[in-house]
């Protein structure tokens, strides 16, 4: 069997529980710098659009990449994901290529479907929700188009995307299975399953094929001749004992709950537990690389856990 190490990477919602707005933002920026310290392979940051967390940070996260990138060195960023039928593919491209090349290689850009609640937003967006979906793939393909074919729109459609003939942002097709890996392997998309989004996953029998995965993957190399990025995303919540981790989930699902929100999957954990969770998962699908997001609620429980999770995975040797 192939013997890797497991990389890891963090997601940030961008909630702290304690916190107000402004400060979250510098506590964001912290972690991910103690992210990079400790030996994490990336930070992503998701787009939500909440009405029910007063203190919550940001909407949009493409200022706050560039923040933390600038207080960063090595550590990958990403958006995950930009809600692209919000925004017209030709700004959502001119971002995130000018932060891809200011920032050596290190941005990314994660796609994502999903709209706000809000009928306002939707409204001021020009969101057809009836039509979200058919809209995402017309953005989607557009947002390709202009990544890979930047002679060819010059010429026909006078566009320039600066810095011409710089660095694409890496792409990641995020979903929460495989089922939609075929369009990963057209367009040349790295892609990463959500198991934390609550569409009816197992999360005790996920179901990926890892012999369709390692087939796909073959494929993938042959058109494009790189391997493609593929990760797994997870929330947890890390505790000493795992009835006291049991205890926080069963009370932020009756929180979310409370707030007619779908609560996520999370993980009860010990650093343990996290471990052979993870171990064999590379084992039976394959997948060296997961995201972690952890549901500690302030920003020193956080990075306490970065520390615990980094000396266990031996992330910074």
């Amino acid at each position: 069997m192939e013997d890797l190490q497991i990389k890891l990477g963090i997601i940030d919602l961008g909630y702290r529980e304690t916190s107000d707005s402004v400060t979250s933002i510098s506590e964001i920026i912290d972690y991910a710098v103690e992210a990079e310290n400790y030996g994490f392979s990336r930070f992503w940051l998701a787009e939500h659009h909440y009405t029910h967390i007063q203190n919550h940070p940001y909407t949009n996260p493409d200022i706050l990449i560039s923040l933390i990138a600038g207080s960063t060195e090595r550590i990958k960023i990403a958006s995950a994901g930009t809600s692209i039928n919000l925004y017209t593919p030709y700004a959502t491209v001119s971002t995130y290529k000018l932060l891809n090349n200011l920032f050596y290689d290190r941005i990314a850009l994660g796609l994502s479907k999903g709209i706000p609640d809000s009928t306002y937003i939707q409204n001021a967006c020009n969101v057809d929700r009836n039509n979200n979906f058919s809209k995402f793939q017309d953005n989607f393909r557009e947002i390709i188009d202009l990544l890979e074919n930047e002679e060819e729109n010059l010429q026909s459609k006078s566009v320039l995307i600066p810095p011409y003939k710089g660095l694409k942002p890496e792409l990641w097709h995020l979903s929460t299975s495989f089922n939609t890996f075929h369009k990963t392997v057209d367009i040349n998309m790295n892609h990463c399953i959500s198991v934390f989004h609550n569409f009816g996953q197992d999360i005790h029998n996920l179901g990926f094929d890892k012999d369709h995965i390692n087939r796909s993957s073959q494929e993938f190399y042959s058109i494009h001749e790189r391997k493609p990025g593929l990760t797994i995303s997870l929330a947890i919540i890390l505790e000493d004992t795992l009835s006291v981790a049991k205890e926080k989930v069963e009370n932020l699902e009756m929180e979310a709950k409370k707030n007619s929100v779908d609560p996520f999957i999370i993980i009860p954990s010990t650093i343990d537990t996290l471990q052979e969770l993870l171990q064999k998962w590379q084992q039976d699908f394959g997948i060296h690389e997961f995201i972690i997001y952890d549901l500690a609620p302030t920003n020193d429980e956080k990075i306490n856990n970065l520390k615990k999770i980094s000396e266990k995975f031996s992330l910074s040797v």
